[in-house]
This record gives structure tokens, sequence and C-alpha cells, in this order.
């Protein structure tokens, strides 16, 4: 969990610009994104690394595994985005994420 905090802390610039690039935000929809998914994405980590198939953070399943539990509505309302825009953006800021973690955590 806590490459995965200080991926988020430490790394947003990149995790905007893929929202920029791969989800189609604008920079500073993609800046609050950030701001909102990064709780929801953690707190769903948590709930499924009890989980053999979590234990590696890059993944597909494990990113499968949190997308599949985290809140794309209440992103889309506080954003003033449709929600299957949040969902394009939480399948390129998700996998993005656990990578970074997961490089992080093997350095």
């Amino acid at each position: 969990m806590q490459a995965l905090e200080a991926v988020l802390d430490e790394r947003t610039a990149d995790l905007v610009e893929v929202l920029v690039r791969r989800g189609g935000l604008s920079e500073e929809r993609a800046q609050r994104f950030v701001e909102l998914a990064g709780p929801d994405l953690i707190e769903s980590w948590v709930w499924h690394s009890h989980e053999p198939a979590a234990r590696h953070l890059a993944e597909p399943a494990t990113a499968r595994d949190v997308l599949s539990t985290m809140g794309a509505n209440r992103i889309a309302r506080t954003l003033d985005l449709s929600t299957s825009q949040v969902w394009e953006g939480l399948r390129a800021f998700v996998p993005r994420v656990l990578c970074l973690a997961e490089c992080a955590r093997a350095a």
C-alpha cells in the first residue's frame, strides 16, 4: 500500500499525462480525477490484497480486480463526466498506478 501511496503522491504529473493522452481529459479534470480516484484505488487494493492474484501489482488480473470495486459514479458526478468517460479514464489510470507501484517496490 505504501508503494501505491507514493506513486499517487510523487507521480501525479505522470498520471495526469496518461489521463490527458489516453483518457481524453483536460489537464484540470485529470488532476482532479487523480485526487478522486486515488483513494478509491487504495481502498480497492486493500480489499483485494488478501487474494493471491493481487500479490503482484502489475498483473492484468490485479488491475481487473481493483477496477471491479471502484466507484465510477461518484467521480462522474463530481467531474461532470459520463460514467463511460470515467471508466475509460480508470482503465488507463489503474494499470499505470499499479505498474509504477510495482516498479517502485522492486527498486
